[in-house]
């Protein structure tokens, strides 16, 4: 095992916030350890910086976007979407010099979300591609959005939606309820990058590291699914960002509320318990935890986290000086 394994995360694309989130008004947001300023230009395309001007250190998103350039409220500086400085006001007829530009971050929108890959030295094409479940995109459903921020670790908040045999005991006033608390057997398909499982008459999908779908096995009839994704701040944090997709009645205004309501009132069920949990993150070894039947699901999770960590594989470490083997 590496070393700080509880602040290393995959290599991967996070979902930071939704689109809607982000206007030609600068916003901060945290990913992985390292802050970050989103903005867009004057066409509307989003770009994301280092948030600490390299002049003074000044916070970049109490600044504002002038003629599509990030402006730092301090001295005036300007810097383009890809953290080069375009413009220092005090000396406007000298060459910029090199310490002055910001680092950027590889960025893009997918399914009206806002996915960062946080790694300042790669461009958007020299990362892998982002996938997502295809019903997201898939027209014909109303998204209604919804999040959650758990001071819990990364794997313990995954492992959450894998879980069967909790519904009847964290969810026996919503989902879990009348639901009988022996789990049937079931078979988990597929492999340690993506699989799916059957529970409680619904059919879901996880997509390793941090997507998860829920929906009928039948796509002649489905008419709803909920899709999350989770994101690492850093290892004591976790944002959840949601859709509940629905084919029926998409211009009701009052579904819309009782989606939302209903499914954050889920996730605190849920998040009551994790953020109780001890250790903080899963262990390191499967016989560190007792395990049983009902628990197939997390356990394949589990050997594909172990797989990450004892192997060659990159991520994110929030020690930005170390890389994922523990060398600087």
């Amino acid at each position: 095992m590496k070393q700080n394994i509880d602040r290393v995360f995959p290599y991967e694309w996070y979902a930071i916030c939704y689109s809607s989130n982000v206007s030609e008004k600068p916003v901060k947001r945290k990913i992985v350890g390292k802050d970050v300023v989103l903005f867009r230009n004057e066409k509307g395309h989003i770009s994301a910086v280092h948030p600490y001007c390299p002049h003074r250190g000044a916070d970049l998103s109490l600044g504002s976007v002038v003629n599509g350039k990030l402006t730092c409220p301090y001295h005036g500086w300007q810097f383009e979407g890809d953290g080069t400085c375009a413009c220092i006001p005090s000396q406007p007829d000298q060459t910029v010099p090199k310490f002055a530009h910001a680092r950027s971050y590889p960025v893009q929108e997918k399914a009206g979300l806002v996915w960062i890959f946080p790694d300042h030295t790669k461009t958007e094409k020299e990362v892998k591609e982002l996938t997502i479940f295809e019903e997201i995109n898939q027209d014909g459903y109303k998204l209604v959005p919804f999040q959650s921020l758990w001071k819990a670790h990364f794997t313990r908040t995954v492992e959450s939606i894998l879980d069967i045999a909790h519904l009847t005991y964290v969810h026996k006033k919503t989902i879990g309820k009348n639901m009988p608390s022996v789990v049937p057997d079931y078979k988990v398909e597929g492999n340690l990058d993506f699989f799916s499982f059957s529970g409680g008459g619904a059919y879901l999908e996880y997509m390793f590291p941090h997507q998860w779908i829920l929906k009928s096995k039948d796509k002649e009839k489905q008419s709803f699914f909920q899709y999350l994704t989770f994101t690492p701040l850093d290892e004591e944090e976790t944002l959840i960002l949601g859709y509940g997709g629905r084919s029926f009645l998409k211009r009701a205004p009052f579904i819309d509320f009782f989606m939302r309501y209903y499914n954050l009132k889920v996730l605190k069920e849920d998040q009551d318990v994790v953020e109780s949990q001890h250790p903080r993150p899963i262990p390191e070894a499967l016989k560190m935890e007792a395990h049983v039947q009902a628990d197939m699901a997390q356990i394949q999770f589990r050997k594909r986290w172990f797989q990450f960590l004892s192997t060659e594989e990159p991520g994110f470490a929030l020690d930005e000086q170390f890389e994922k083997n523990g060398k600087i």
